[in-house]
């Protein structure tokens, strides 16, 4: 029996009505005649017997209802199924047609899994696929951004095939075309402040994550093009300063609510330390753009960070001094940090936690500030704000002051990270904190020179990849076992005596502390 017909061939094999190979970067049939091929992302849709009556007119909100679907084509004997609790799972596009497979699969994965590994609350977890998705369905871009990282998921978690495909040649797929697709929509839009606009910027991050979560790739080979991805979010936003005012107030749409957590997401990702190789002060060659916001109240842990918008702004002043020191500077920061950490531990900060209270069949949200399921989750973000600010204490120390891992000055903040760590659980609500983990527990990797502590963030590395699992949390741990290896050669094991910064620089790593 002939092979299912495949609908992936290049642009030009399907123009002429060949049969395409579909190799990749060029197919045998362009080879031969010395012609252009291009393949662009086509989401294959099949006809569904029982809706291909349907028309786009006759779908409520322009067929952007989304159901509770359970029901799902045989995938991967190790994937996980669509039949247990999928949300956001779309019943069909705009146009009334059905979703295949293997494409229903890999979207129902990312609504389910990767956007859970991105939030630290379920309501955030629960705005990004009402703000993602529809905008998803009428964007090939975006699709393709959030199939392709979902298809990176699966890869981290060893699942091999999907739909009787290759996951490798999935995300292939969706690489070589969905990105000539953004690169065309970038090229095309010149609106910064049109919905197409917000897409764009969605797309840029997500196929950021993507690259992250693929970090010394199922091939074996290096990719840092995550960078790339961030510069093209700072481009866009640089159009026009009134983006950082609109997704900083967390109101309008379920689009604008989605934006307001991936904004968060992007000034997190340009501001968090980086693993790099050699000197530290090679990290990019433009620094963070982090836009300060006129000041609003007291401030408060951000429900999607876990941590506040305050530690922001100082892992990136810390940044900027380490490439031109002033001791001043240094001793001023130093004593902002103690005071907000003094100031914390008295009084905890409130939680941000804006969401929308609407179901996702309503068109119309309304916008709350939801309160937290429960006072564990209350306890569970003010313990990830102050190991967020007991880890930043111990960057400030390292990399402006230069002090060794065994100094009081590292080891207290240390010895403080170590019993907040071992008192943050999951709730019964489902919120993890453990998804923000990677920053502080590299932190404290970095400081270990006992057999004891290397011990301990092994095991919080564990902890850390159970919940995003990626590609990026092995090599966190790669990086930490070649540092202590490093200490090691060095003859400082057991001692401390040497400054984790310069063991850092010798590292051939590029990798973000997401």
């Amino acid at each position: 029996m002939p092979g299912a017909r495949s609908r992936q061939g290049c642009d030009e094999c399907r123009k002429r009505r060949r049969k395409c190979d579909e190799e990749k970067p060029r197919c045998g049939q362009c080879s031969a005649f010395n012609r252009t091929c291009e393949y662009s992302l086509r989401v294959v849709w099949q006809h569904s017997r029982k809706n291909s009556g349907i028309r786009s007119r006759h779908l409520p909100s322009g067929g952007r209802r989304l159901i509770r679907q359970g029901a799902c084509a045989k995938a991967d004997e190790n994937a996980p199924t669509l039949a247990q609790g999928a949300k956001w799972l779309p019943q069909c596009l705009p146009n009334g047609i059905q979703l295949s497979p293997r494409y229903q699969q890999l979207l129902t994965h990312f609504t389910q899994d990767i956007l859970a590994s991105l939030s630290c609350h379920p309501s955030i977890h629960h705005d990004l696929g009402q703000g993602l998705i529809p905008s998803a369905l009428e964007s090939p871009q975006l699709m393709s951004a959030c199939l392709a990282l979902s298809a990176a998921g699966y890869l981290s978690r060893g699942v091999m095939q999907i739909d009787g495909v290759e996951v490798v040649k999935v995300l292939g797929h969706l690489q070589s075309s969905g990105l000539g697709l953004l690169r065309s929509a970038l090229a095309t839009t010149d609106d910064a402040h049109s919905g197409m606009g917000e897409t764009l910027l969605a797309t840029c991050l997500i196929w950021c994550l993507a690259d992250v979560f693929t970090y010394r790739r199922f091939d074996g080979t290096l990719s840092s093009s995550w960078r790339i991805h961030l510069q093209g979010i700072r481009a866009l936003l640089d159009r026009d300063g009134a983006y950082h005012r609109q997704f900083t107030t967390g109101t309008g749409t379920s689009r604008q609510i989605a934006m307001k957590h991936l904004y968060q997401l992007y000034l997190s990702l340009q501001t968090l330390p980086y693993v790099v190789s050699g000197s530290e002060a090679s990290v990019s060659e433009t620094p963070p753009l982090i836009d300060q916001a006129e000041p609003n109240g007291s401030p408060a842990i951000d429900g999607f960070l876990g941590y506040s918008d305050e530690l922001l702004d100082i892992m990136h002043k810390i940044d900027q001094l380490s490439r031109a020191p002033s001791a001043f500077e240094a001793d001023v920061l130093l004593g902002k940090v103690q005071a907000m950490i003094a100031r914390d531990s008295i009084a905890a900060p409130p939680i941000n936690l804006t969401t929308s209270s609407s179901s996702l069949i309503h068109s119309h949200p309304r916008i709350e500030r939801s309160p937290l399921s429960s006072e564990h989750a209350r306890q569970e973000f003010t313990l990830c704000h102050q190991i967020f600010q007991q880890a930043t204490l111990t960057q400030l120390r390292r990399r402006l002051y230069h002090l060794p891992s065994q100094s009081p000055e590292i080891q207290n903040p240390v010895c403080s990270m170590q019993r907040m760590l071992n008192s943050l659980h999951t709730s019964d609500g489902g919120e993890s904190m453990w998804v923000a983990m990677a920053m502080p527990v590299f932190t404290l990797g970095c400081e270990a020179f006992t057999p004891a502590q290397q011990a301990f963030v092994l095991d919080k590395v564990d902890r850390l990849e159970a919940c995003i699992r990626s590609f990026h949390v092995r090599t966190i741990r790669q990086a930490l076992v070649d540092i202590w290896a490093i200490r090691k050669d060095m003859g400082d094991e057991n001692q401390g005596l040497v400054c984790a910064g310069r063991l850092l620089e010798r590292l051939d790593y590029d990798i973000i502390l997401f």
